[in-house]
């Protein structure tokens, strides 16, 4: 089973440019959620959403990739893949079968924070795929044929994207440097001679530390109400005896000042990459300051007609810029701005043209810039009624960060209430955290 890569939904602003927002939509409850809890600890979430017979089903656990032990990288995503392989009641691959005989679209992921499984499903299968998702909860069954080949695909997966992909390889290193120290440090992917060191008894311990129906949460979205799910959980879900876990490594800070700089020259790459680093506050840590990261990245380089495109490609011509946010994260979250000079020219003038920008960029952003950027945004909120899988992991993050059904209702609101200040307030933040600039070269011939 491959691993789906995803990335975070509320990075689409641009797809949804040619959206409106509803009158009132700030006001009202936008999701319709409904959330409750059974008596293993086991968080249910729904969402009703009646306008196909559909749900998207989303699984979430909350562990990833920072909670494995030094050592033991690519743990987490080994046992991703293996919770495909079979239970004790469903046995080698009669669960892909199954899933695929009723036409369940299924797949998994696994990040730094949790790691989940979904299925999107037509309302007459919901059943069957809740009964499969609380029969891997509770009864996985990993034997030594199956370990030894997901051990194998995920080594080879290693290999393919990131040991034989110099880009890779490189922004592997700079993450290493900027999150050292801390949970994130290591790849989700994990590192070869440690996926080829991890043994069937190793998964089988993260499994029973972790998957557990009080580390997880259950995100049902599309044409259900909690009177007709309720029952369905409670018997899947409900006879799952509950597990402690050990205490999760949460909400850690690298704001610390420093200012790291790191460049290499590499055969195989053609043109010269430049990016720039901040670490900021998560939503957990900080929401004033988060939701202001996350507007102003909007306007500055990830919507259509952004601060960055004008600046640096129309007018200094550098091939292509962009910048993203992180936010939805347990630690630091991370502001990173990404350039591609037009030549292999000096560095170093990228650089201060990508820190001019950037002071540029807030001292220009105003009234009108904050409501355009608001707009964009929260017109995703009209745009995710509309599809069940991105909604349900909208949720699912979000509920595994740990917020509750009114910190996510509030993220529309969240949004609504940043103002010119709190933006304007962004620069001498970034003046006093954590940066780190790297630069990937083309290798000269000597």
């Amino acid at each position: 089973m491959n691993c789906l890569k995803i990335c975070l939904m509320m990075k689409k602003v641009c797809c949804f440019l040619f959206l409106l927002v509803l009158p009132g939509l700030c006001a009202a409850q936008v999701l319709n959620l409904s959330e409750f809890e059974l008596s293993n600890g086991l968080s249910v979430v729904i969402g009703e959403n009646h306008k196909a017979p559909i749900a998207k089903v989303m699984l979430v656990y909350k562990v990833g990739a920072a909670d494995e032990v030094a050592g033991k990288s690519g743990l987490a995503h080994l046992l991703e893949h293996l919770m495909f392989r079979g239970t004790t009641n469903v046995s080698g691959e009669r669960f892909n079968t199954l899933m695929l005989e009723n036409g369940v679209d299924f797949n998994a992921f696994t990040s730094r924070d949790i790691t989940a499984y979904h299925a999107l499903t037509d309302i007459s299968r919901l059943e069957l795929v809740l009964a499969l998702e609380a029969d891997r909860m509770a009864n996985l069954k990993i034997d030594d044929e199956a370990f030894s080949a997901e051990q194998k695909i995920v080594y080879q997966e290693r290999q393919q994207r990131v040991e034989n992909n110099s880009k890779a390889r490189f922004s592997e290193d700079v993450n290493k440097i900027f999150w050292q120290n801390t949970p994130y440090e290591h790849p989700v992917s994990g590192v070869l001679k440690e996926i080829n060191a991890l043994s069937k008894e190793d998964t089988k311990r993260f499994y029973d530390t972790y998957y557990t129906p009080s580390n997880a949460v259950l995100v049902i979205v599309g044409d259900v109400t909690v009177k007709e799910i309720k029952p369905l959980v409670e018997k899947y879900f409900g006879g799952i005896q509950k597990k402690r876990t050990p205490e999760r490594k949460m909400f850690f800070s690298i704001e610390d000042g420093s200012n790291i700089f790191i460049s290499k020259e590499m055969n195989d790459v053609e043109k010269t990459m430049v990016s720039v680093s901040y670490a900021i506050p998560s939503v957990v840590k900080n929401k004033k300051a988060a939701y202001a990261f996350y507007v102003f990245s909007s306007y500055f380089g990830e919507s259509g007609a952004n601060y960055l495109k004008k600046y640096l490609v129309d007018e200094q011509k550098v091939v292509a810029a962009t910048s993203s946010v992180q936010i939805l994260s347990r630690g630091s979250g991370e502001f990173e701005i990404s350039v591609l000079p037009n030549g292999n020219d000096d560095f170093k003038i990228t650089i201060d043209m990508i820190d001019e920008a950037l002071n540029n960029a807030i001292e220009a952003f105003d009234e009108k810039a904050l409501e355009n950027e608001k707009k964009k945004i929260l017109s995703w909120f009209v745009y995710i009624k509309d599809n069940v899988a991105d909604e349900a992991y909208f949720i699912g993050q979000l509920k595994a960060l740990g917020m509750n059904e009114e910190d996510i209702e509030h993220y529309v609101k969240n949004i609504e209430n940043v103002s010119i200040k709190d933006v304007k307030d962004l620069l001498p933040y970034l003046l006093k955290t954590k940066k780190m600039t790297s630069v990937l070269l083309p290798k000269e011939d000597k």
